[in-house]
């Protein structure tokens, strides 16, 4: 899950990074805390630190809820379902990816497709498999 199942170069130079995996983490918004103004303080830097103390601060409880109860529910319901995510992710000159859900019978299949279609420079259509997304 940490390494890719596949790296490859597109015609055009950019280098492709695939990922096959079955832990579907749900997604969850960012924190948005706001000290906001504070009675008695003017100076804008004072309030500043403030929201950085207090923006890391958020994150805390958000991490305990990831590692705690979002990461033990997405490996006890990867491990009923037979679904496979096929990600490709390039990094520069921007970030691009696209990703794929298949089963494990067609995972080889669609990472051979995957890869192969981005050595060409294509955007891969692999057969056996449903496009969950594209981002740009």
């Amino acid at each position: 899950m940490f390494r890719p199942a596949a790296r490859v170069s597109a015609p055009d130079g950019r280098e492709w990074e695939i990922y096959a995996y079955r832990l579907q983490m749900p997604t969850r918004g960012t924190p948005d805390p706001y000290v906001g103004s504070l009675p008695g303080y003017r100076a804008e830097a004072v309030i500043s630190l403030l929201d950085g103390v207090v923006y890391v601060l958020a994150w805390i409880p958000r991490l305990l809820l990831r590692f705690c109860v979002d990461l033990p529910i997405a490996a006890a319901r990867s491990l009923k379902s037979d679904e496979w995510t096929i990600e490709a992710i390039s990094w520069t000159p921007f970030r691009t990816n696209y990703k794929w859900s298949t089963t494990r019978e067609f995972r080889g299949n669609v990472l051979a497709q995957v890869e192969g279609g981005l050595a060409r420079g294509e955007t891969p259509h692999p057969r056996n498999a449903v496009l969950l997304g594209v981002d740009t």
